[in-house]
């Protein structure tokens, strides 16, 4: 846990309302005086994601994720406590003090890293922009149309013709060749010692992670001759390029606005859309559109479309990543470029009403991949039918939203002149064979805890005034459901420093995830049938009185079922008999 003073992290808490840290990551849809959405951390198809801005706390009732707006923002970003702590410090305007997290290494490391990433945006960007050596970058750009205004909107930069105009400059402010390698902004020389810049005589594209925060760098060639067109940073501790976006933290409130995202495949083509005035777009950097980065979209919205280049490479990259987007749950449709173009080709050519009309007769991805198939098979022939079946069933099998699953296996069944009851066959066939059934996530159990106990503390959270009451009568240690009794502890502990109960104030103590989920639950009264909160306090403390010592006796019971020494015996059926005359008193009526 971080060393802030608690009671300023309190103070960013009350300063940031979770609807806005949530709905900055997740489409939010107020339902009564909560809101829903489609969560994040787990392949949802239905919104399972509900966030209470009353209590400042979100659940999943699907995956049982939950917490506060520090670990949504932890688990969504992948980042400690700490950082996100400080994020939304920096969002409300508070100024933290110095602290360390549990793993101050691991931390530094990771902030000398952003930081690093910060400092060659603003290098690059200063050169492509006040530097005369960067003129053949800034004709190449004019060239394509783009101008200073979208230049600077997505900090495009130059890396100088030099082996080290970028690390004389950062190791000057104190960065180590060591992290900025770690970085991937250098590398290490092979012979001879010494490390040099990884970008060198090429325009750069700084790549954004949904904080804002710059994490990694595409970067184009500006020599003809440059055997690699394109380069893109290696993967580091900050930087997974399978659930990165080009584009996404800019546009991403232009996708939500618009209602669907537009997927092309590299930097230009999404910075010319933007030059245009098209905004709902991201990039997948050139690469295969992966799963995860089909779940960051399905964040914000429900559909897509999907504009490749009109080459065969580009119709392989929009068959890849139709089976990702239809994993996920999204609506796919897809636009056919002329063989001669890409989306900055066309764009130019045709204006963003051009552009715009393709994507408004986009064709279904169904339509789409049969179209292709149909170009490699015979679809009239048993063997045909037989092969798009196969590679169609196999994407089939990849889709959770089962609603989705029946209404692609009855079009493709029609369009290709097969029964669905085959079609099915085939795809349940493949998924045995091909990947474990991963399902989604049960929601927890609550069997296991005692109904008293999680009664007791939901009542004590919605009453924090009976606490100090309740604890003359029962102590924190008297609970038999270990969470629970770490969560009488905390709440015990609160009291008496007259700090605030609610949950989301105490999730920030919990170094347990099992104990956030069950606070959020607590909180939200999860598997409480009809609690009354009229009742007076002291029948809740005479169930749990009860249930405890219910819980004694079923203990002396099992004891006796094993074989004792006489002494312990007797000791034991006094006890028993005892605590059952106990019992039997307690349950008759007052």
């Amino acid at each position: 846990m971080p060393r802030i003073p608690e009671t300023i992290i309190d103070q960013v808490r009350l300063s940031i309302d979770i609807v806005d840290v949530v709905g900055d990551h997740v489409a939010l849809t107020r339902r009564g005086k909560n809101f829903v959405g489609l969560c994040p951390f787990h392949d949802d198809s239905t919104p399972s994601l509900n966030v209470s801005q009353e209590k400042q706390i979100y659940k999943c009732f699907a995956c049982g994720a939950g917490g506060n707006s520090f670990t949504f923002l932890r688990d969504i970003e992948n980042i400690s406590f700490i950082e996100a702590v400080r994020q939304l410090a920096d969002r409300a305007g508070i100024a933290l003090p110095d602290a360390k997290p549990a793993d101050p290494d691991q931390q530094e490391v990771f902030d000398q890293i952003y930081r690093a990433n910060e400092l060659a945006v603003k290098y690059f960007h200063h050169l492509l922009t006040q530097d005369e050596k960067a003129a053949d970058a800034m004709a190449y750009l004019e060239n394509r149309g783009i101008n200073r205004d979208v230049i600077d909107a997505f900090s495009l930069g130059y890396a100088p013709d030099q082996w080290d105009g970028f690390l004389q400059i950062a190791t000057r402010r104190d960065f180590s060749p060591q992290i900025l390698e770690r970085a991937g902004l250098v590398l290490q020389r092979q012979t001879g010692g010494g490390f040099y810049d990884r970008f060198r005589n090429r325009i750069t594209f700084p790549i954004h992670a949904a904080t804002g925060r710059p994490v990694a760098f595409g970067a184009r060639a500006l020599d003809p001759d440059e055997q690699a067109k394109y380069i893109n940073s290696p993967e580091t501790p900050v930087y997974n390029k399978s659930a990165t976006l080009y584009g996404l933290w800019r546009n991403r409130d232009a996708i939500r606005d618009a209602g669907v995202a537009l997927v092309v495949e590299g930097y230009m083509d999404l910075i010319a859309l933007a030059q245009y005035g098209i905004e709902n777009a991201v990039a997948s950097s050139g690469t295969a559109l992966t799963t995860d980065q089909a779940r960051l979209i399905r964040r914000y919205v429900p559909k897509t479309i999907l504009i490749f280049d009109g080459d065969t490479a580009g119709a392989t990259a929009a068959m890849r990543g139709i089976g990702s987007l239809f994993e996920v749950g999204l609506e796919v449709r897809v636009v056919t470029l002329p063989e001669d173009h890409d989306p900055d080709s066309y764009v130019r050519a045709h204006g963003p009403d051009g552009l715009l009309r393709l994507t408004e007769n986009a064709a279904s991805a169904i339509d789409f991949l049969i179209e292709q198939f149909a170009q490699r098979d015979d679809l009239s022939t048993v063997d045909g039918k037989t092969r798009t079946a196969n590679a169609l069933a196999e994407l089939i099998g990849r889709i959770t939203d089962n609603a989705l699953k029946q209404f692609l296996i009855k079009d493709i069944a029609e369009k290709i002149g097969i029964d669905e009851k085959v079609l099915i066959g085939i795809a349940q066939t493949q998924r045995r064979t091909t990947r474990p059934q991963n399902g989604q996530p049960e929601p927890e159990s609550y069997d296991t805890r005692p109904r008293s106990e999680r009664e007791l503390l939901t009542f004590l959270m919605q009453h924090p005034e009976t606490t100090d009451s309740v604890f003359k009568q029962i102590s924190p240690d008297n609970f038999t459901n270990s969470a629970y009794r770490q969560i009488a502890t905390l709440i015990a502990r609160n009291r008496q420093q007259k700090q605030s109960i609610e949950a989301a104030h105490l999730i920030n103590q919990c170094n347990d995830e099992r104990l956030c989920r069950i606070l959020t639950d607590l909180s939200l009264e999860i598997g409480i049938e009809n609690p009354n909160i009229d009742v007076p306090i002291q029948d809740y403390i005479h169930k749990f009185q009860l249930k405890s010592l219910e819980s004694e006796i079923e203990l002396l019971e099992k004891q006796l079922r094993q074989p004792l020494s006489p002494d312990d015996l007797r000791a034991t059926l006094e006890k028993h008999r005892h605590l059952t005359a106990q019992r039997k008193a307690m349950a008759e009526p007052k």
